[in-house]
């Protein structure tokens, strides 16, 4: 980033679109359990007072990034903020970019790559590496048993990814996912849900760069295994009914949730960086003042 001082987490603010590019991941199911998720932050100022483009940084992600992660990643739009020692508001846009990786040197050397072509490419001081090992599992179908059913039930964070392309031609509409999310999703899980939009690109066998437009839909629920019956009831249904090879599960059972302004930071056994996600579009904010999550 062009301010080094973004990279001091106490004082930066990252505020991230809930409209993002989902890059549909293609991973073997066999390596799936060893994943790791690694967020990159990129700021788009320039020194001298230019930004970087979003034609330029899409150019970066094709030709740096998706080459190097072929199997797919995530890029979201952000806004960076913090107060300088002037105590000055400073703001500036950047993109997150999620890979979902194994965790060995050989994913460490191609992250280095990225964030040193970045760097060299828009003149940045910094990009922001923020790891996340704690429990995350990944799975591409029902049935694959990756949340842990504790005997006392956990809040847990799940995310799934929702292709529409159709095999032969055609593309779940908006009305019609909507339509799935009313009759599918919300009876079994009627507490709340966030649905964002995404776009998905990976490159194929042939390293031709595919695109999808997806649906991604976050829960925070309960461990159990009635809560985990109704996520792979629901994968079951989407790939029936709109001719689909999988959905992508992500789990997150290394979370903690809270309802008011009392976080309980006392279950953290040592002081440690940690990421929080305010996530103010939840539709229990009509009944909560917020959740925040904890990684």
């Amino acid at each position: 980033m062009a301010n080094s001082s973004l990279i001091r987490l106490a004082t930066t603010v990252v505020s991230i679109a809930t409209t993002a590019i989902f890059l549909a991941a293609e991973i073997p199911k066999a390596s799936a359990a060893s994943l790791i998720q690694k967020d990159l932050f990129f700021g788009r100022n320039i020194a001298g007072g230019e930004q970087v483009s979003e034609a330029q940084f899409q150019d970066f992600v094709d030709h740096v990034i998706t080459p190097l992660f072929p199997n797919g990643l995530t890029v979201f739009d952000a806004n960076g903020q913090f107060l300088d020692s002037t105590n000055k508001i400073i703001e500036e846009p950047a993109k997150v970019v999620t890979l979902f990786v194994e965790d060995n040197l050989s994913s460490d050397r191609s992250i280095r790559e990225v964030v040193t072509a970045y760097l060299q490419q828009f003149q940045q001081e910094s990009v922001l590496q923020v790891t996340n090992r704690d429990e995350l599992k990944v799975a591409f179908g029902a049935g694959e048993n990756i949340i842990d059913n504790d005997a006392t039930p956990e809040s847990i964070e799940v995310n799934l990814f929702f292709g529409r392309n159709i095999a032969g031609g055609g593309q779940v509409s908006e009305a019609q996912f909507q339509d799935f999310v009313d009759r599918v999703i919300t009876p079994r899980f009627p507490d709340g849900l966030t649905i964002f939009d995404t776009q998905g690109q990976f490159l194929d066998s042939t390293n031709t760069i595919i695109e999808e437009p997806s649906k991604g839909i976050t829960l925070i629920l309960e461990d159990t295994v009635e809560k985990e019956r109704s996520l792979d009831e629901i994968i079951t249904a989407y790939l029936q009914e709109f001719q689909q090879e999988s959905v992508l599960s992500i789990v997150d059972e290394e979370i903690i949730v809270a309802f008011d302004a009392t976080l309980p930071i006392d279950s953290v056994p040592e002081p440690r960086s940690m990421a929080i996600f305010i996530l103010l579009f939840f539709p229990w904010l009509l009944r909560h003042s917020k959740v925040d999550i904890l990684r």
